[in-house]
């Protein structure tokens, strides 16, 4: 059932839509001050663009909410979102045409606020079959809800995965000099932020303490406030009765500013995830047990693990044995990937890098099924990491190959620590 769209007042669609905006503009700045953006006109463009009609898709609720309370038709959306969107890109494709763009964006404020809103009709025959609804779909919602709470484990697990998913972007950006690669990098950038949030605003969930609206605003303020200060520090114009306030404020700004030109992404990567540490030291808030009704059952029936193979179950040491003759067969492949290079002996390398990693997924699966931990994604996790933890330091040239692979045989030796899980007594029935 799709979730009903909620009446959006006059006032409210003016503030709703300023919000929106401003979060566009203060996420702006924030990437080109933590991405160290440097870009020509016609790419900075079509980054204003696509990065605004992405964010702009928020402001679709907002824009279907006052159509729904003015009842207005349905399709009045795509116009409204059209002018939004060239109202804000447009001075990033022409700048002398920002007064054109503010026109533009005042005229839908008050065209979306000219509609007088329309009373809804009471109906008493629906007020008991919307209530039994309503009563019927609460507990179900909730308990989905319930499930993007992330425990402080949990939210240590998220970040160490977002972090691993974010290298590879970073280093990709760095070796693109301004190629196609480097839109694939900043797209990743956005889809891994919104996961980002998502975990931080669950975590939060997870220990009561439920964010506030007001403090998201004053965030995005506080973003417009030091962007406009910086700019008119640029242009010299700090002059008048606030001057010396402005120039301490930009004075501040500036610093920050030089500061984080200074350090590349891989540190501010790591600061930023350090900077998140102490919301895993929060605890979780007691929750009410969940009732378990048969249709919630049949759904975790329905989504039952797939078997594992019985062949890929590892002990601790038989794991180590396993992980010593993969890397024992992957020396030969650098070897000859190195002596070939460039020809076809060097694809047939990668080719047996291919096979073997399979077969290394099966086995790291197999270990963590035989120590009970292949529930969740911890699987999944855990090949991600050693991948990234070997892969790494060969694309930033901190070692050759053979220190990569040196890398990945240690990584994994903690397994050992791992003990198998006891298998439960089954006895054959009689007669067998």
């Amino acid at each position: 059932m799709s979730r009903p769209t909620k009446r959006v007042g006059r006032i409210n669609f003016i503030l709703r839509t300023l919000v929106v905006t401003g979060m566009a503009f203060a996420l702006e700045f924030l990437g080109d001050e933590l991405l160290h953006l440097l870009l020509s006109r016609s790419a900075y463009a079509l980054q204003r663009v696509a990065v605004f009609g992405l964010i702009g898709l928020f402001l679709m609720a907002v824009i279907d909410g006052r159509l729904l309370d003015a009842g207005l038709p349905g399709w009045c959306r795509y116009p409204a979102y059209f002018v939004w969107l060239v109202a804000t890109s447009l001075p990033a494709i022409w700048s002398p045409a920002w007064p054109i763009g503010l026109v533009l964006f005042v005229l839908l404020l008050i065209a979306g606020a000219a509609f007088p809103g329309k009373q809804a009709q009471f109906n008493p025959a629906l007020v008991s079959p919307v209530a039994e609804i309503r009563d019927e779909m609460s507990e179900p919602v909730k308990r989905r809800h319930s499930r993007w709470f992330a425990d402080p484990v949990g939210f240590l697990r998220s970040l160490l995965t977002l972090a691993c998913l974010w290298l590879p972007l970073i280093w990709l950006e760095d070796i693109s000099s301004g190629d196609p690669r480097v839109w694939i990098a900043r797209f990743g950038y956005l889809i891994l932020s919104f996961v980002w949030f998502y975990k931080v605003v669950g975590r939060l969930y997870d220990a009561g303490r439920s964010p506030r609206k007001i403090f998201g605003y004053l965030f995005i303020g506080l973003l417009l406030l030091i962007k406009m200060l910086l700019r008119l520090r640029r242009r010299g114009s700090s002059t008048g009765r606030y001057a010396l306030l402005i120039s301490a404020v930009a004075s501040i700004s500036s610093t920050l500013h030089a500061w984080l030109r200074l350090i590349n992404g891989y540190e501010l990567l790591a600061v930023f995830m350090l900077a998140q540490i102490p919301l895993a030291f929060m605890p979780s808030k007691p929750r009410q047990p969940e009732p378990v009704s048969e249709n919630d059952d049949a759904e975790e029936g329905s989504h039952k693990p797939a078997p594992t193979n019985v062949l890929a179950l590892s002990g601790p040491f038989e794991y180590l044995r396993i992980i010593s003759v993969i890397a024992c067969l992957f020396v030969p492949l650098i070897y000859m990937d190195h002596a070939f290079a460039g020809t076809a002996g060097s694809w047939i390398a990668r080719l047996g890098y291919l096979v073997l990693g399979f077969f290394w997924l099966a086995f790291a699966n197999g270990r963590l099924e035989d120590a009970g931990w292949a529930q969740s994604d911890y699987p999944a996790q855990f090949g991600l990491i050693v991948s990234v933890a070997s892969l790494m330091p060969i694309a930033v040239h901190w070692v050759n190959a053979y220190g990569a692979l040196v890398i990945f045989v240690l990584i994994q030796a903690p397994t050992a620590f791992l003990r198998s899980k006891p298998i439960p007594y089954d006895p054959l029935p009689e007669g067998s």
